[in-house]
Parts: C-alpha cells; structure tokens; sequence
C-alpha cells in the first residue's frame, strides 16, 4: 500500500450506528462527541487565579477526554437509595422520570466476582436503551467520566473495560456501589453523561443515530453479530459454548475477505 493509500486511509471515516426505540433516548439524549458535554463547572471556572496561577481550565489531558470521547448521556432522570446494613429487605431501590429505564434484571450476582472487594459491594446495572454497530473492527475504552460526576464519582462508581461492536451490539452499564452503615441518596440529572468511549484508531468516527420499533431493536440485539448462535449462560461448561470465541474469531476473518474492497 502507497502512502498515499496509508494517509487516506487514516482520514476515512469509520460509522458508529447506534439504534435505539426510546423516543426519549432519541429525541433528547442521542449519543453524541464529548466536546458537547464539557461540564458546566469546569465551564464556569476562571482561567487563572488571582495569584497568577492557571486553573484546571487550561488543562490539556481535560479538554481531549472530552473533545475525542463520544458521550452515551442519561435518557432522564434516575434516583438511587442504597439501604444501609442490615436492612431488612432490598438493597437499594431506584425510580426513574420515564419508562425506559432497567436497574436491577441483569445484576451480576456478587458470586460472579467474588474477588473483588468486600461482600458489601453489589452492582447496579442499567440496561442501557442502545445498540450499537460497526462493520470494521475498532476496540474503544469505555470509562466513566468522573469529572461529569463531582457529586457521586466516588460512591457510584462506572466500571471501565474495552468493547468493540462489530461482533456485538450492547451496551450494559455497569456500577459498583457500596452498602455502608447509613442510607444513600444518589441522583443523576438527565443528559448526564453516564459513559465515555475513546477509539483506539486515528480514524474519525461518524456517528449515525436511529430510532427503530421495538421489534426491529430486539432483532439487531444479538450477543453473536447475528451470524452465529448466541451462547447460553447457563450452558457455559459446554465443549461448543467453551470454542466460541474462537469460532467467532475465524467466522468475522472469512467475511472480512470475502467482503473486502478490491481496490485497497
């Protein structure tokens, strides 16, 4: 490849398509370039103080986490109690201004990850009214963006990792909380940005956002791309269900060249 092909292929863009069937996700809350979610404390702060000193205003390592992220923001608001110890009853309980919210029906139980932290940990998971979907293969690290976050960053915590949606579409949302000896209040106003994404490539990303029926969203929702069987869970000691990553691997190999331009 020419280095002229090497440049051009570096600014081609790569499509982020995110699908939802919230009309409150869509209508208000698209998924959008962290430039647009700068917070407005940071905003408000003056650029140097009055001994000459610069503030965080200037920081450079701020403003990129910002202006090359791409932000899922809050779909309404959401209210969190954790009970404290020795509660009788459920450990938390939430409630939300509309109805596409989910909090509890996917929890991973504290078994599943038992070696971290105390038994006073528990996770709180929101089902997150998006899927998204790439046709090439890009890893981006998802973090939370603490900064967005200067009232509950260090109690509701959003557990970082590295996802790609080429070979699946979700986009669970995944916060650890601790239950402490007395109650806990959290709120999470609307449009707070609630995931931050960074691409692993020098490629722009475009992002496309669409709003399709409920029966549509259940179709693109597969663990598999759509092209494999998905795993079960419950199956997972399975000689079959153990191969799948790699026969995932090998699968999205063979349509990459088959479907490969002829031009590149």
């Amino acid at each position: 490849m020419g280095l002229f092909n090497i440049l051009k292929r570096k600014e081609e863009p790569l499509y982020l398509d995110c699908y939802t069937d919230s009309h409150y996700a869509y209508n208000y809350a698209k998924i959008d370039y962290g430039s647009s979610y700068f917070p407005e404390w940071w905003k408000a702060e003056k650029g140097v103080s009055s001994g000459g000193t610069k503030s965080i205003k200037h920081c450079r390592a701020f403003m990129d986490f910002y202006s090359k992220g791409i932000v899922i923001p809050l779909w309404g608001e959401v209210e969190i109690v954790v009970n404290p110890l020795g509660y009788k009853g459920d450990i938390y309980r939430w409630r939300s201004s509309n109805r596409d919210f989910d909090l509890h029906s996917t929890n991973h139980a504290k078994f599943q990850w038992s070696g971290f932290g105390s038994d006073n940990l528990f996770n709180v998971k929101f089902k997150s009214p998006w899927l998204f979907k790439m046709k090439e293969l890009v890893h981006f690290a998802w973090t939370q963006p603490t900064w967005s976050h200067p009232n509950t960053f260090n109690s509701l915590i959003n557990l970082p990792g590295v996802v790609e949606y080429k070979t699946q579409q979700s986009t669970p949302i995944n916060f650890v909380v601790e239950q402490k000896e007395e109650e806990q209040k959290f709120n999470l106003p609307p449009l707070t940005p609630i995931v931050v994404h960074h691409a692993m490539t020098e490629r722009p990303i475009k992002i496309r956002n669409h709003l399709v029926s409920k029966k549509t969203f259940t179709h693109l929702n597969q663990r598999s791309g759509g092209m494999l069987l998905d795993v079960s869970h419950q199956n997972a000691l399975n000689p079959r269900e153990k191969g799948m990553y790699k026969r995932k691997q090998e699968f999205w190999e063979k349509a990459d060249e088959l479907n490969k331009c002829p031009f590149k």
